[in-house]
Protein backbone atom coordinates (compact mmCIF):
# COMPACT_ATOMS: atom_id res chain seq x y z
CA UNK A 1 0.00 0.00 0.00
CA UNK A 2 2.93 1.98 0.76
CA UNK A 3 4.44 2.07 -2.52
CA UNK A 4 0.83 2.56 -4.29
CA UNK A 5 1.02 6.09 -2.12
CA UNK A 6 4.62 6.76 -2.79
CA UNK A 7 3.59 6.75 -6.58
CA UNK A 8 0.39 8.34 -6.06
CA UNK A 9 2.48 11.20 -4.50
CA UNK A 10 4.87 11.24 -7.02
CA UNK A 11 2.40 11.54 -9.86
CA UNK A 12 1.14 14.85 -8.25
CA UNK A 13 4.26 16.30 -8.19
CA UNK A 14 5.39 15.29 -12.31
CA UNK A 15 2.10 16.58 -12.68
CA UNK A 16 2.10 20.09 -10.53
CA UNK A 17 5.61 20.68 -12.01
CA UNK A 18 4.29 20.49 -15.76
CA UNK A 19 1.89 23.38 -15.35
CA UNK A 20 2.90 26.60 -16.78
CA UNK A 21 1.46 29.52 -19.35
CA UNK A 22 0.04 28.13 -22.51
CA UNK A 23 0.85 30.18 -25.60
CA UNK A 24 -1.63 32.75 -27.64
CA UNK A 25 -1.90 32.21 -31.08
CA UNK A 26 -3.74 33.37 -33.93
CA UNK A 27 -3.00 32.17 -37.70
CA UNK A 28 -4.69 33.86 -40.38
CA UNK A 29 -7.22 30.85 -41.62
CA UNK A 30 -7.23 32.06 -45.59
CA UNK A 31 -3.55 32.84 -45.67
CA UNK A 32 -1.01 31.09 -47.92
CA UNK A 33 2.04 31.66 -46.21
CA UNK A 34 3.60 30.01 -49.17
CA UNK A 35 3.95 33.59 -50.46
CA UNK A 36 6.83 35.14 -47.93
CA UNK A 37 10.33 34.17 -48.90
CA UNK A 38 11.75 37.30 -47.40
CA UNK A 39 11.27 39.04 -43.57
CA UNK A 40 12.30 41.50 -41.78
CA UNK A 41 12.17 41.90 -37.65
CA UNK A 42 11.20 45.17 -36.80
CA UNK A 43 13.17 45.78 -33.40
CA UNK A 44 11.31 44.78 -30.58
CA UNK A 45 9.33 47.32 -28.37
CA UNK A 46 10.40 47.42 -24.51
CA UNK A 47 7.81 47.16 -22.10
CA UNK A 48 9.56 46.08 -19.26
CA UNK A 49 12.04 47.55 -16.70
CA UNK A 50 14.91 45.89 -17.93
CA UNK A 51 16.41 48.19 -20.33
CA UNK A 52 18.14 45.58 -22.69
CA UNK A 53 15.03 43.00 -22.62
CA UNK A 54 13.85 44.09 -26.24
CA UNK A 55 17.47 44.80 -28.29
CA UNK A 56 18.44 41.06 -26.27
CA UNK A 57 15.11 39.68 -27.78
CA UNK A 58 15.48 40.98 -31.21
CA UNK A 59 19.01 39.50 -31.70
CA UNK A 60 17.74 36.04 -30.79
CA UNK A 61 14.74 36.05 -32.71
CA UNK A 62 17.30 37.42 -35.46
CA UNK A 63 19.27 34.33 -34.86
CA UNK A 64 16.75 31.75 -34.19
CA UNK A 65 14.97 33.09 -37.38
CA UNK A 66 18.55 32.49 -39.37
CA UNK A 67 19.18 28.89 -37.88
CA UNK A 68 15.43 27.87 -39.04
CA UNK A 69 16.50 28.98 -42.68
CA UNK A 70 13.19 29.08 -43.97
CA UNK A 71 13.27 32.79 -44.98
CA UNK A 72 15.62 35.35 -46.66
CA UNK A 73 16.02 37.26 -43.14
CA UNK A 74 16.77 41.19 -43.69
CA UNK A 75 20.27 42.42 -42.20
CA UNK A 76 19.12 44.80 -39.39
CA UNK A 77 21.55 47.27 -40.31
CA UNK A 78 19.02 47.56 -43.37
CA UNK A 79 16.12 47.55 -41.09
CA UNK A 80 16.69 50.80 -39.66
CA UNK A 81 17.73 52.89 -42.58
CA UNK A 82 14.04 51.92 -43.68
CA UNK A 83 12.84 52.75 -40.57
CA UNK A 84 14.81 56.00 -40.89
CA UNK A 85 12.80 56.90 -43.56
CA UNK A 86 9.22 56.57 -42.10
CA UNK A 87 10.62 58.53 -39.18
CA UNK A 88 11.36 57.18 -35.75
CA UNK A 89 8.21 55.17 -34.36
CA UNK A 90 7.31 52.87 -31.91
CA UNK A 91 5.96 49.48 -33.37
CA UNK A 92 2.38 50.28 -31.76
CA UNK A 93 2.55 53.39 -33.45
CA UNK A 94 2.89 51.92 -36.88
CA UNK A 95 0.50 52.42 -39.81
CA UNK A 96 -0.38 50.26 -42.83
CA UNK A 97 0.39 52.49 -44.89
CA UNK A 98 4.23 52.66 -43.35
CA UNK A 99 4.20 49.12 -43.11
CA UNK A 100 3.38 48.64 -46.88
CA UNK A 101 6.24 51.47 -47.14
CA UNK A 102 9.16 49.62 -45.53
CA UNK A 103 7.92 46.37 -46.61
CA UNK A 104 8.57 47.45 -50.56
CA UNK A 105 12.16 49.30 -49.43
CA UNK A 106 13.01 46.10 -47.72
CA UNK A 107 12.18 43.81 -50.73
CA UNK A 108 9.89 41.73 -48.23
CA UNK A 109 7.03 40.45 -47.66
CA UNK A 110 6.16 40.13 -44.26
CA UNK A 111 7.35 41.96 -41.23
CA UNK A 112 8.05 40.51 -37.49
CA UNK A 113 6.78 43.84 -34.95
CA UNK A 114 6.87 42.49 -31.63
CA UNK A 115 6.72 43.84 -27.73
CA UNK A 116 8.76 42.22 -24.77
CA UNK A 117 6.29 42.69 -21.91
CA UNK A 118 8.07 40.71 -19.09
CA UNK A 119 11.83 40.48 -18.59
CA UNK A 120 12.62 39.70 -14.82
CA UNK A 121 13.92 37.76 -11.75
CA UNK A 122 11.62 36.51 -9.31
CA UNK A 123 13.35 35.91 -6.00
CA UNK A 124 12.24 32.75 -3.62
CA UNK A 125 14.08 32.56 -0.64
CA UNK A 126 17.32 31.54 -2.44
CA UNK A 127 16.44 31.19 -5.42
CA UNK A 128 15.57 32.87 -8.79
CA UNK A 129 13.52 32.39 -11.35
CA UNK A 130 13.89 34.32 -15.13
CA UNK A 131 10.92 34.87 -16.84
CA UNK A 132 10.79 36.49 -20.35
CA UNK A 133 7.24 37.34 -22.60
CA UNK A 134 7.41 38.05 -26.21
CA UNK A 135 4.40 38.89 -28.23
CA UNK A 136 5.35 39.13 -31.63
CA UNK A 137 3.29 39.32 -34.86
CA UNK A 138 3.71 38.21 -38.63
CA UNK A 139 2.27 41.37 -41.06
CA UNK A 140 2.51 40.78 -44.38
CA UNK A 141 3.43 43.83 -46.45
CA UNK A 142 1.23 44.03 -49.75
CA UNK A 143 -2.07 44.88 -47.09
CA UNK A 144 -0.80 45.14 -43.74
CA UNK A 145 -2.58 42.51 -42.46
CA UNK A 146 -1.98 40.18 -39.39
CA UNK A 147 -0.96 36.52 -40.54
CA UNK A 148 0.34 35.16 -37.74
CA UNK A 149 0.73 35.94 -33.82
CA UNK A 150 1.78 34.16 -30.48
CA UNK A 151 2.64 35.41 -26.83
CA UNK A 152 5.30 33.00 -25.23
CA UNK A 153 6.22 33.00 -22.10
CA UNK A 154 9.10 31.07 -20.41
CA UNK A 155 10.79 30.63 -17.29
CA UNK A 156 14.01 29.65 -16.68
CA UNK A 157 13.25 27.18 -13.93
CA UNK A 158 12.10 23.67 -14.92
CA UNK A 159 10.56 20.78 -12.81
CA UNK A 160 14.16 19.74 -11.45
CA UNK A 161 15.50 22.72 -10.35
CA UNK A 162 12.48 23.70 -8.72
CA UNK A 163 12.17 19.98 -7.06
CA UNK A 164 16.29 19.82 -6.04
CA UNK A 165 16.63 23.98 -6.01
CA UNK A 166 18.97 24.06 -8.35
CA UNK A 167 19.98 26.83 -10.49
CA UNK A 168 17.80 27.61 -13.22
CA UNK A 169 18.77 29.37 -16.60
CA UNK A 170 20.11 32.93 -16.86
CA UNK A 171 18.24 35.55 -18.39
CA UNK A 172 19.79 35.13 -21.78
CA UNK A 173 18.96 31.54 -22.01
CA UNK A 174 15.13 32.25 -21.43
CA UNK A 175 14.92 34.95 -23.94
CA UNK A 176 16.52 32.87 -26.51
CA UNK A 177 14.31 30.10 -25.88
CA UNK A 178 10.91 32.04 -25.78
CA UNK A 179 12.80 33.35 -29.32
CA UNK A 180 13.12 29.42 -30.59
CA UNK A 181 9.80 28.73 -29.42
CA UNK A 182 7.63 31.53 -31.27
CA UNK A 183 9.75 30.66 -34.54
CA UNK A 184 8.90 27.22 -33.84
CA UNK A 185 5.58 28.15 -33.58
CA UNK A 186 4.96 29.58 -36.57
CA UNK A 187 6.98 27.09 -38.58
CA UNK A 188 5.60 24.11 -37.51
Amino acid sequence: MKRYRFLAILGLVLVAGCGGMRPTTFVHPNYNFGFVERVAVIPFENLTDDRGAAARMSRYFVSELLAIEVFDVVEPGEVSAAMGLVGSLRVAEMTREQIVQIGRELGAQALFLGSVTESSSLRSGANTENVATLNVRLVETETGSVIWSTIRTETGRGFWASLFGTGGDTMSQVSRTVAREAIEDLVD
